[in-house]
């Protein structure tokens, strides 16, 4: 315990952007290393340095500005704090730095940076072919064109602790202690873990839980794993299964009355205990999604407690809009596209290699009925894609869907694949969502 309490007074308040440096100035402060030792690793830091400015001006005599010089010191500072952080050890790192040449802890550490950088393409394409398909501006910006950047512009070699990048989607943890490769994979590991999760829900739950947290929720810079994981703990205290997402005002209630009287120590155990229910439900057993759910759950014990207290359990647990289902009314289609636009439109999907991002095309340009089945017709989705694009539909969009198709003169409609992926995809739903779309489609006129 001793050599441990040691150990974090040593590592305490080290920045990991500057740890190298940081590690440094302790050395100095507690005499741990001498002034010769020091002395010679500020040498031979200066030489790395005059070797990477070699590199930079290939050689030329010309000066290099200030600016650009520091930038490259502090690229050569990461690089080796990367290798010096491998070890977590006190000892093991003085060791390193008493008998271990500056050149070669830059050499080892640009070795990890690039398996660093390799983890995090890898982790990237997994991202982008689990995206979420949702209507967020945020979350699909960041993925399809922000966190690119960085494989395209990184520069390991003279700025190593930088991360060009350009991210907007907020995760529920943030990672502005690190830099570089380091924030990155950091990044791309929590945003796939959060993904994990919510890929384990009917992605119409997780659009209809959108739209009733907030109308406009596609501007909104929010963190969906937070709002789902929110309303699956509601969902499983009311002792209802995790088909459906909604909460209703009777659930809120019921929320409510078991939840109050809980001190804030039993209220975070409570959530706890749904959040491993949850885990089982789900049959998720990837130790470091849970272990990111419980941080989540208790950040998340937080914002119940004081809601509870404020009355406001509304603003948490979120209630899907459906007002809309309540009396008859008559569906007017939407505009229908020209047929130019519509014929580069259907190329355009067929050329997707993603049936996420088919699912977005589809739903950010097709505005009307017609056009959906002509699409259909077309053959743009193929086999399983159908059934991915179906789970995509919200409950309303697949009542609608399910009306036309009842409305049909089924002459030659059964040999249409998609109408038997339709089929074959209402036949999969529960009886609950089974009757849902059936109340919802007797109330639809087209």
């Amino acid at each position: 315990m001793k050599s441990s309490l040691r150990e974090y007074v040593f590592l305490d308040k080290i920045s990991e952007e500057s740890f190298f440096k940081d590690i440094l100035l302790r050395c100095y402060e507690k005499k741990i290393l001498d002034d010769y030792i020091l002395s010679k690793i500020y040498s031979e830091r200066m030489e790395l340095l005059r070797e990477k400015l070699k590199y930079y001006t290939k050689d030329d005599s010309s000066s290099v500005m200030i600016e650009i010089a520091e930038k490259i010191l502090n690229s050569i500072d990461y690089t080796i704090g990367i290798y010096l952080k491998s070890f977590n050890d006190k000892e093991l790192i003085i060791d390193q730095l008493k008998n271990i040449s500056l050149s070669e802890m830059l050499q080892r550490g640009q070795d990890l940076i690039s398996e660093k950088v390799l983890e995090s393409r890898l982790l990237f394409d997994k991202i982008s072919e689990n995206k979420l398909a949702i209507n967020n501006y945020s979350y699909n910006d960041t993925i399809n064109d922000g966190l690119s950047l960085f494989f395209k512009e990184y520069d390991a070699f003279f700025y190593s602790h930088e991360t060009p990048c350009s991210i907007d989607y907020q995760l529920s943890f943030d990672n502005i202690n690190y830099v570089g490769v380091e924030y990155m994979y950091n990044y791309l590991n929590d945003l796939n873990l959060e993904n994990e999760f919510c890929n384990k829900f009917d992605i119409a739950e997780i659009v209809e839980l959108l739209k009733g947290y907030d109308e406009q929720s596609e501007v909104l810079l929010i963190n969906v794993f937070e709002l789902v994981l929110v309303n699956a703990l509601g969902v499983l205290i009311c002792g209802k299964d995790l088909n459906s997402l909604n909460i209703s005002n009777l659930d809120r209630d019921y929320i409510k009355n078991n939840l109050e009287k809980l001190s804030f120590d039993r209220l975070q155990e409570e959530l706890l205990k749904h959040m491993r229910i949850c885990c089982e439900s789900l049959n998720i057993k990837n130790e470091n999604l849970i272990a990111y759910m419980e941080t989540a759950t208790l950040k998340i014990t937080s914002l119940v407690n004081e809601s509870i207290k404020i009355n406001k359990l509304e603003k948490v647990f979120i209630s899907f809009k459906q007002d809309i289902y309540e009396n008859n009314f008559k569906y007017i289609d939407g505009e229908k596209m020209p047929n130019s636009k519509f014929k580069d439109l259907t190329e355009e999907i067929r050329d997707c290699s993603l049936v996420n991002d088919k699912i977005i095309l589809i739903k950010e340009n097709i505005k009307s009925l017609e056009d959906l089945i002509d699409m259909l017709n077309a053959e743009c989705l193929f086999d399983d894609e159908y059934i991915k694009y179906f789970k995509s539909l919200s409950k309303f969009e697949s009542s609608l869907l399910s009306k036309y198709v009842c409305n049909l003169n089924f002459e030659g409609e059964y040999e249409k694949e998609w109408y038997n992926k339709f089929y074959e995809y209402i036949l999969s739903l529960s009886d609950y969502e089974k009757r849902e779309i059936s109340e919802i489609k007797e109330k639809i006129q087209i």
